[in-house]
């Protein structure tokens, strides 16, 4: 199995050679490296600005803003709303606020109400200190969610993943996962809640939103590759806001592990995988996670996706935290269709990291 080595990876800095110049080397590259140990762990900061919310007048769409209105407030970003009209052809015989069918309005009447209703929303939602834009678009839903986000350069985009009117399937399943497929910024999905300020969504009630992030347990998948690291990097200021436990879990699939080359195919036995992966979680944990957040370990075994959504459950995540593209280690692990599989069935909201370009 091709992993991540840590301890090689900082024997390479070191510089070998024999003479009294090679000597000196040594000697500064000890220095910078003690003083890297004395800073801790190193860490990548979690940069939002812009929070991008997709609307599509339902109930079941404004529970995302139970997670889009605390990370705000905690990261000092601004709440977007967007809506993205049909045309009449292609929607359903649903009304909307402001009166009449979408088949009896033409486009320009369509995006008119819209827009008022949606100004209306953000109003009575979204705390002032927190309002964005209020954005209303015309096509394809999936596809003018992520024009929408670029174009406001959103840093993320929160969606509910059970939305049921309005703006057809913008929130449902093959959709949501059209939006985490191109969008250019992370997404973070939220399942249909009824607690209680879910429910006051729901009736359009004063909305009580939690005080401070609403996250307790994060659950983070990883495969020892660079993109999933990633995932643990932006993990990190997330739990040390929210005072979380940082789940780290490595899933071993029933695949051979193959390694070799010119058809010569060396199965590595699963008990060696997970015997390596114990090892080197701790080692991931050392180096990227400071000690004042808790860190659990795990490791599974079985299909990536049903592993992580059932270790959520049992472990009782409230939030899991994964990237769409794994490189190396378990094969597969963290490729898009996995990261798509878990934001299907999760039950806790899925933050889906984006592959970094260049990776």
């Amino acid at each position: 199995m091709n992993t991540f080595n840590f301890e090689a990876e900082t024997e390479t800095c070191r510089d070998r050679r024999p003479n009294q110049k090679g000597k000196n080397v040594r000697k500064t590259m000890n220095k910078k490296q003690s003083a890297t140990r004395k800073r801790g762990p190193s860490t990548e900061k979690l940069v939002v600005r812009q929070i991008l919310v997709p609307m599509d007048f339902s109930g079941y769409a404004r529970q995302a803003l139970t997670c889009a209105v605390p990370l705000a407030r905690a990261l000092r970003a601004k709440v977007s709303l967007v809506h993205v009209v049909q045309p009449p052809t292609v929607s359903t015989w649903r009304g909307i606020p402001g009166g009449g069918h979408y088949l009896s309005m033409n486009m320009h009447r369509l995006v008119d109400v819209a827009k008022t209703h949606l100004d209306d929303l953000a109003a009575q939602l979204l705390p002032d200190e927190l309002q964005g834009r209020t954005v209303v678009r015309e096509g394809n839903p999936p596809y003018e969610v992520v024009a929408a986000a670029k174009a406001i350069k959103a840093d993320l985009i929160v969606l509910s993943n059970t939305g049921r009117s309005g703006l057809k399937r913008v929130v449902l399943g093959s959709t949501a996962e059209r939006i985490i497929r191109h969008a250019h910024c992370p997404v973070l999905t939220v399942r249909r809640q009824m607690n209680e300020s879910a429910k006051r969504l729901l009736a359009l009630q004063p909305p009580l939103y939690p005080k401070t992030l609403p996250w307790r347990r994060i659950l983070v998948p990883l495969d020892f590759s660079l993109t999933s690291l990633r995932a643990l990097k932006l993990a990190v200021p997330l739990a040390r806001r929210s005072e979380a436990r940082l789940l780290l879990l490595n899933v071993i699939e029933p695949n051979p592990y193959a390694t070799g080359m010119e058809g010569a195919v060396l199965v590595l036995p699963e008990v060696t995988v997970a015997r390596n992966a114990k090892k080197q979680l701790p080692q991931v944990a050392r180096r990227f996670v400071p000690k004042s957040i808790p860190v659990t370990s795990l490791v599974g075994n079985g299909r990536a996706a049903d592993v992580i959504v059932k270790t959520a459950e049992e472990k009782g995540a409230d939030l899991i935290m994964l990237s769409t593209h794994g490189h190396t280690g378990l094969d597969r692990l963290l490729m898009g269709s996995t990261a798509e599989q878990v934001v299907r069935s999760a039950k806790c909201p899925v933050f889906v990291v984006r592959k970094p370009r260049g990776l």
